[in-house]
């Protein structure tokens, strides 16, 4: 037991002087970049080890200490361009558990410790990028993250207490089930789903036009359940060692074949990028905005042609124009006198609006009252996208409905309204931004297009939705700068590159800074620029009408998974249900 306490000691040591190091680097800097990953990761294992050497009991939490931090780490850096590491990140943890409960029984909270260890170790591995928009907000995220992965593993290890033959099946379903409800309610954080972690190499994941990105966690899952099963069955492992070569060399060689096809055919439509490269933090929202429209103007004729039948500005490209009012608005008046230079060219770009609430009318959420109105009016800001055509004198107008919880969102903010102090030191607002019901399309003769705002285009089933819709291609918004040159908007790209597998439509992408690029139908990403850079490209789209399984099917390995997870959870209630039938005769 010294000799595992000396290890700790050393390990604390090191990790101390890595929050150090990384707290050193971030002092007085404006721009973090990779360090916030030194401070975040280095304090929390001080924690974690001076905890251990505090409660030590025995060395079999060595063991485990050992075995979850391998895990975070594994699962970590897989989402940092390591997909393979996925198919054994789990083990580790699922092999520490099983030897911990082999040992005898400990309590669950013992369990939870360790996973909540590893799944903080993964957030921050794969996400401390966040830090660079706000370091105390993405402290609380790692956290709450990690608290919602410790349910599906403590459910399963509680089936496992009650029927051990349902241990790993159990394990799959709920972790599925937890990935789909993470995409669904407010403080929706989905960006750690497995399936995502594949998106580094397309060319393994083009069956995902028939499962979606849940058919990438299961393929991770199972992987994991048998490469566990294969350490630590001994009787068995032969076959699970057979089984886990085809589970894993079935897909690839699958994708492989899908990759044959020829393209997807559509409609060659001409579509120039802008990529103005504004940083956000100090240099985006304070430059003069008719110095900004020059820029956006200079780019935009570098690419435009009068082939040109959109151009595609970013995320909030202009500041507060009002909704319903735009003829009024002089930068709107340039972007139409833009796009009338050349005919039949229709201009797609992000804004920040705002809605002026009319008498009578029913408020949202979002809304707040106007301090220099003499009528108390009520408006919401919202974070739009709207079509200006040169031929049209329509405005289309598109609000982001997936906010960014914390920041663009209060989550809960009715059962929870004493934590507006906390929201608005985190840099959010108790009143959120406006979003709409429905999904919208933007239409331009008999071509459609599906405008994605940023955070949305990392949700499958919402970007089908206008896809159902008709969109034949896919327009994605954002401005990734916030998070500084780190792996974040890079994974904000290849994440957004699924939705162009899943339903095999093409994807034009406009980053104030970051990553401008135009994907084709197969998640390859073409004529890609450089952070940092102000860019302008051009290049023909295929637009498609084509209807993939996917969207035809929506997410049935989730339905699969739900009705899996509820068969073994009633199965598993059966032992109780009988005891408690029997104390009440």
């Amino acid at each position: 037991m010294k000799f595992h306490k000396n290890f700790l000691f050393i390990f604390l040591v090191l990790a101390g002087f890595a929050a150090l190091y990384g707290g050193a680097q971030m002092l007085g800097k404006p721009f973090w970049g990779n360090n916030p990953i030194w401070l975040l990761l280095g304090t929390w294992m001080v924690i974690v080890l001076a905890l251990s050497r505090i409660y030590w009991s025995d060395g079999r939490q060595f063991f485990y200490l050992i075995m979850s931090s391998l895990s975070g780490l594994l699962l970590g850096k897989a989402f940092v361009f390591t997909s393979p590491l996925l198919f054994v990140g789990f083990t580790p943890l699922l092999y520490a558990a099983f030897r911990y409960e082999h040992q005898g029984t400990c309590r669950l909270r013992v369990h939870g410790y360790y996973a909540f260890h590893a799944f903080m170790v993964w957030n921050i591995i794969a996400t401390y990028w966040v830090a660079n928009a706000a370091l105390i907000p993405g402290l609380v995220a790692f956290l709450l993250n990690s608290l919602f992965m410790c349910i599906p593993w403590l459910l399963a290890l509680q089936i496992k207490r009650i029927k051990p033959n349902f241990w790993l099946p159990a394990f799959v379903f709920i972790w599925l089930c937890y990935e789909w409800g993470h995409h669904q309610w407010e403080i929706s954080w989905p960006w750690l789903s497995l399936g995502n972690g594949f998106a580094f190499y397309p060319e393994w994941i083009q069956w995902y036009e028939y499962t979606g990105a849940f058919g990438g966690s299961l393929w991770a899952l199972v992987a994991n359940v048998v490469v566990f099963a294969s350490i630590a069955l001994i009787r068995y492992r032969i076959y699970a060692i057979i089984a886990l070569l085809i589970w894993l060399a079935m897909p690839v060689f699958i994708s492989h074949q899908i990759s044959k096809r020829p393209s997807y055919p559509g409609e060659a439509v001409e579509v120039g990028i802008v990529q103005p490269n504004y940083e956000p933090h100090f240099e985006k929202f304070s430059v003069d905005q008719n110095l900004q429209m020059i820029r956006f103007e200079k780019l935009s004729r570098e690419v435009i042609t009068a082939n040109t039948r959109y151009l595609l500005w970013p995320e909030t490209s202009f500041e507060y124009p009002e909704v319903g009012a735009f003829h009024k608005d002089w930068r709107i008046s340039r972007m139409g006198d833009l796009c009338k230079m050349y005919g039949n060219t229709c201009l797609v770009t992000g804004l920040s609006t705002i809605r002026t609430f009319k008498e009578g009318e029913d408020l949202t959420d979002a809304a707040r009252k106007s301090n220099k109105s003499l009528n108390s009016l009520y408006y919401e800001i919202q974070n739009s996208a709207t079509q200006i055509c040169a031929h049209s004198t329509d405005f289309p107008v598109y609000v982001k409905s997936k906010l960014v919880p914390g920041v663009e969102t209060f989550p809960y903010r009715r059962w929870l309204p004493f934590l507006k102090p906390i929201v608005d030191k985190l840099g959010g607002s108790i009143h959120g931004l406006g979003k709409q019901k429905e999904r919208a399309v933007f239409e331009n003769g008999n071509l459609k297009i599906a405008p994605v705002i940023c955070y949305e285009s990392i949700y499958g089933a919402y970007i089908g939705d206008y896809i159902k819709k008709g969109a034949q291609a896919i327009f994605i918004m954002t401005n990734d700068g916030w998070w500084d040159n780190t792996p974040g908007y890079r994974q904000h790209l290849y994440f957004g590159a699924l939705r162009a597998i899943e339903y095999r439509k093409p994807i034009a992408r406009s980053a104030n800074t970051g990553i401008s690029c135009f994907i084709d139908a197969k998640g390859n990403i073409l004529d890609a620029t450089n952070y940092g850079k102000e860019a302008a490209i051009r290049r023909n789209m295929f637009f498609s009408t084509y209807e993939s399984f996917y969207l035809k099917h929506g997410d049935y390995i989730i339905k699969l998974a739900l009705l899996g997870a509820l068969i073994i959870l009633i199965i598993s209630a059966k032992p109780f249900l009988r005891v408690r039938f029997s104390k009440n005769q």
